[in-house]
């Protein structure tokens, strides 16, 4: 740090000796996030006054703030210690919860330690807080961008820089609830080159196969108060993704670095004023991640008379950040609460979810009750109690309007409709011309083949889910035959060839919905799923988020479809179909 600004930024920052992964414990009065210049924004340090709703979560808060070869970050530090405090002291986390790393002591190696603390402390039903303050920067070869560490000079040092793809496919899988990141930094103009862009767009979690293939992933720590013997943790062994938002700065020329008028970081500051209810403008006591954006936003707009600063991003579930804040900033007029309730302007960053519906951690029970439903067939056999990890599953079949943007993007190939197999009203015949009310733009996709089902997936950022995903999501807790339960199908659950041999929008019948309101699982068009098909499957499948074989013939089609009578409506009905060709009858939904 220069001397010139380490007398104006004394009283603000934390003076404590801290070594490399420790936790702090009892931060002094004199932690602020406003610098002693700039005091044009409220305080975000005082007490809430609000019930604790995070005893069981955890955090992991990197701050650099005094770089070697480049400009230092103004006031890192003291905006992380006064992320620290509502933390402890607001959520109610006990300091072994939080790992506080700072300057040299933010590297790769200290980070993946300070993420399996935090998954050893972090409870089932709470949140992991990953804040990031320093400088940041993204390029098409570094996926999501780095951290750069307190020695950096402009280069990207895998031994010293943290890629927040790693760091975020780390922290976004385990046993947890949720995760929010918060990734506050630009680059400042010395370290910017044609390599490394300012600022990282807000990203959605990586896969848990990119997590697999890091290195390093069994990590040993001492445990806390270094006694004891040392834990070694695998972070990618049984780990599922967690709902995840992450707010990042933004980029290049919209990344915004400080508040105007002042010298702190901005979006750490302005989601933590969020979170202690500024945020909360329909005073229903919770913040939504989406109303944090919509805050971010809007006070940047408003600020220092431009017309625009900067625009901050995010991306991801729209996730309940904090639940009975009450806070409002009074200081200043531009902040009264009559402001911040004003109608909300467009996000720029959409939140990925809105068309998926997630489906909780838990047992079910796969396969058919021979008991309970008469057509059993063998392939359902036996039934199975299973474990499933969280997953989200669309709402809808994909449309052809959907697909085609895909094609537009250069992305996916065009269905082949020369080599469908359509449905003639007599068989099945390759070639035959599909009639055109199936081509409606908002009609299910058809004639599809497996693999272009994947490729439109992986696009849009998820996958086909698995066949025992899509048989939760289409049974539930329940024991039922069809989604809706045991009632027989009529046109109003589904549509099947009693209703006519054509196709309906998605979502055309609700009262065949799922127990979680996944629409189409019954009837209009089958679906691909991810599982190659074995008829024997049920009878050595695995009791943990079971997986298909290794390598098959043909994938498994789950879902009757408008050609299909009663018994193909069933949730338990299976049956393979080759991957090669596509089928007037099929279709696909994504998952993640």
């Amino acid at each position: 740090m220069s001397r010139s600004r380490a007398s104006t930024a004394a009283p603000v920052l934390v003076a404590l000796a801290l070594t490399a992964g420790c936790t702090v414990t009892g931060l002094p009065d004199s932690v602020r996030s406003r610098s002693a210049v700039g005091r044009a924004w409220p305080d975000v340090v005082g007490p809430v006054g609000v019930v604790a709703d995070g005893r069981r979560d955890a955090a992991v808060i990197l701050s650099v703030e005094d770089y070697r070869d480049l400009p230092d970050r103004p006031f890192a530090h003291a905006i992380a210690g006064a992320w620290y405090r509502y933390l402890q002291e607001e959520r109610d986390l006990r300091p072994r919860r939080i790992v506080w790393l700072r300057d040299g002591e933010v590297t790769p190696a200290a980070v993946r330690k300070a993420i399996v603390r935090a998954h050893w402390n972090v409870g089932s039903d709470a949140t992991l807080w990953i804040i990031i303050v320093g400088h940041v920067g993204s390029s098409a070869a570094i996926e999501h961008g780095v951290l750069l560490g307190a020695t950096a000079s402009g280069e990207v040092d895998p031994a010293r820089d943290v890629r927040l793809a790693e760091l975020l496919a780390r922290g976004g899988h385990g046993y947890h609830r949720e995760t929010v990141a918060v990734i506050d930094g630009c680059l400042p103009a010395p370290a910017r080159s044609a390599a490394l862009r300012s600022g990282v767009p807000a990203m959605s979690l990586p896969s848990l196969r990119y997590l697999q293939q890091l290195p390093d992933t069994r990590v040993t720590i001492k445990p806390f108060g270094g006694g004891g013997v040392p834990i070694t943790h695998d972070v990618s062994r049984r780990r599922e993704p967690t709902d995840m938002v992450a707010f990042t700065a933004g980029v290049e020329a919209l990344c915004v670095d400080a508040l105007p008028g002042d010298e702190l970081p901005a979006l750490s500051y302005l989601v933590l004023g969020a979170v202690r209810g500024w945020a909360d403008a329909d005073k229903d006591g919770h913040v939504l991640a989406s109303e944090a954006l919509l805050l971010v936003e809007r006070l940047l707009r408003g600020a220092g008379g431009r017309e625009a600063v900067g625009r901050p991003e995010a991306r991801g579930a729209d996730i309940v950040l904090a639940r009975q804040e009450r806070e409002r900033p009074q200081e200043r007029p531009d902040l009264a609460p009559a402001t911040l309730e004003a109608p909300p302007t467009p996000s720029p960053v959409a939140f990925v979810d809105d068309q998926m519906i997630k489906v909780d951690r838990g047992r079910f029970t796969v396969g058919c009750r021979s008991r309970r439903d008469p057509e059993c067939e063998p392939d359902e056999l036996p039934p199975r109690r299973v474990y499933l990890d969280s997953f989200a599953i669309d709402m809808y079949e994909v449309s052809w309007r959907k697909y085609a943007e895909c094609v537009d993007a250069g992305v996916c190939s065009k269905v082949a409709l020369a080599q469908c197999e359509v449905w003639t009203g007599e068989g099945f015949v390759r070639g035959a011309e599909i009639p055109l009310h199936f081509l409606d733009p908002e009609l299910p996709v058809v004639c599809a083949t497996w693999t272009q089902a994947a490729e439109y997936c992986t696009w849009v950022g998820k996958r086909l889910p698995t066949e025992v995903e899509w048989e939760r999501a289409a049974r539930g807790l329940t024991r039922s035959q069809y989604p809706w339960g045991d009632e027989p199908p009529t046109c109003e659950h589904a549509q099947t060839y009693q209703c006519g041999y054509v196709t309906t929008p998605p979502g055309n019948h609700p009262r065949g919905a799922s127990p979680e309101g996944v629409h189409d699982l019954a009837g209009n068009v089958s679906e691909w799923v991810d599982d190659w098909y074995d008829a024997t499957a049920y009878r050595a499948m695995g009791r943990y988020n079971p997986s298909s074989p290794e390598k098959g013939e043909v994938r498994v089609v789950r879902g009757g479809s408008f050609y299909d009578g009663h018994g193909a409506l069933r949730v338990s009905y299976r049956y393979g179909l080759s991957p090669q060709f596509g089928f007037g009858t099929v279709g696909f939904r994504c998952a993640r």
